[in-house]
């Protein structure tokens, strides 16, 4: 898509992405999972968000301001989903968002039904405060959280933090307990399928370390380097994780058997 006004709510959902009717019944069954979800987002510092695809609009919103953009939870519920998309996002990045989520989609239908929760994917994207007007770069992870008994994506789980680098609009796709990894490329529009980073012996020490409890001054004084030198491999062990915080990075780096 190359001109950003032709981007309507109706390119999110293609048949890449058409749901199988879901019944009521369904519903009761997941409203355990919506609790604990809100529960677990008074825990984080991630704004956290439902997308159903069978209803297109989102089955859950946690009250956290970030990706609320100056609105209150049960304004951006009332928002259908998406239309809050193009309300808060920046118009010249929709037509690319468009692209990604149809890529992803296709990405996803060739996996095998029984590996595609093991997959998520992520990038960044900016998002604009009604209240103070100001554009923010954020992370967005998302991830299958309920299939239909077809496979395809009934409910997705969302997080969204603050971007910990610059980059814009880069998706990538990983998998659970594999150190494959899939970058997309606009140019060639196809996922490209590379390795993840091997963490050097340094950063696999600061993991264990901080795994330990230890403070990044204890780590310091272990490692015999300056505080602000061992900060500095944090920040580029959290943008080889794709995390934000130590303790992502710790389950990140177990999770992919990486340590």
């Amino acid at each position: 898509m190359s001109d950003t006004a032709e981007v309507r709510k109706s390119d999110f959902f293609t048949s890449s992405n058409t749901v199988s009717p879901v019944p009521d019944s369904e519903y009761a069954r997941v409203e355990p999972y919506v609790e604990m979800l809100e529960c677990m987002s008074r825990l984080t510092y991630q704004s956290i968000y439902v997308i159903d695809y069978w209803k297109k609009n989102f089955l859950y919103v946690s009250d956290n301001p970030l990706f609320l953009c100056g609105r209150t939870r049960d304004e951006v519920l009332a928002k259908e989903g998406y239309d809050f998309y193009f309300e808060v996002c920046e118009q010249s990045e929709l037509a690319a968002l468009v692209e990604i989520n149809e890529a992803a989609f296709r990405f996803y239908n060739r996996l095998p039904v029984a590996d595609r929760t093991a997959y998520s994917i992520s990038y960044n994207f900016h998002i604009r405060d009604s209240v103070s007007g100001k554009s923010r770069l954020i992370h967005h992870k998302l991830s299958p959280m309920r299939l239909t008994p077809q496979g395809e994506m009934w409910l997705a789980l969302c997080s969204v933090s603050l971007a910990s680098d610059g980059s814009e609009l880069q998706a990538r796709i990983v998998c659970e307990n594999s150190p494959k990894v899939w970058d997309y490329s606009f140019e060639g529009r196809r996922w490209k399928e590379g390795e993840e980073d091997v963490l050097t012996d340094m950063e696999k020490a600061i993991i264990s370390y901080s795994n330990r409890g230890m403070t990044i001054g204890e780590i310091a004084d272990r490692l015999c380097k300056a505080v602000d030198t061992v900060k500095g491999y944090r920040k580029v062990l959290f943008q080889k994780l794709d995390v934000t915080n130590i303790s992502e990075a710790i389950a990140c780096a177990k999770s992919r058997r990486m340590l």
